[in-house]
């Protein structure tokens, strides 16, 4: 992943949970790596249960969480997360290529219920329709699963600058928006 290797493994977190967790490699190979049997008192009783149950993880386990959403972190949270493109730039750009399983194409409609449906606060609803209704009509939007704090999704939709909005979820949006605000600052 990136530049750096990972590995993701399903065990004891360093902050002691039983959960995935990435870890970079050139960590664990600095340092003594010891082959523990099951019954190891230093395995956690967790763990134990589910390899006793053959409950532990598997490729497929991954794969199919791989699917539930947008993002290489598949152990992460999930939301919902709507977009508006150009309608250009969506027909010469997104047209013919799969951001993930999950992302589909919605009509403005949609794109509206969707915000009044994942939307709590009213002020930030009532911005977001607000919002909604002053883009283009024939404006491209899509909703997709993603995972919340997944750096993929997050670069990629970075990569796109001004060709993307992030309509849903508003932490998002919001965060974006500072992170522009900070990028312009720099170029000033």
């Amino acid at each position: 992943m990136e530049r750096a290797k990972y590995l993701c493994a399903y065990g004891s977190t360093p902050r002691g949970e039983i959960n995935w967790y990435k870890y970079r490699l050139y960590r664990i190979i600095s340092k003594r790596l010891e082959s523990l049997d099951w019954q190891d008192a230093r395995v956690p009783q967790l763990l134990k249960e589910k390899y006793q149950e053959n409950n532990l993880p598997t490729p497929r386990t991954v794969k199919d969480m791989l699917k539930e959403a947008w993002g290489c972190d598949f152990y992460k949270e999930t939301a919902l997360m709507v977009l508006r493109f150009d309608r250009t730039f969506a027909q010469s750009y997104l047209q013919g290529i799969s951001i993930h399983s999950t992302c589909t194409a919605i009509d403005i409609d949609r794109a509206a219920t969707l915000i009044k449906q994942y939307t709590p606060n009213p002020e930030h609803r009532s911005a977001l329709l607000e919002i909604l209704q002053s883009r283009p009509t024939d404006d491209a939007y899509y909703q997709v699963t993603y995972r919340e704090t997944d750096y993929y999704p997050l670069r990629w939709l970075r990569a796109l600058g001004s060709e993307v909005e992030i309509l849903l979820p508003w932490d998002l949006r919001q965060k974006m928006a500072v992170e522009i605000q900070k990028t312009q600052n720099l170029y000033q």
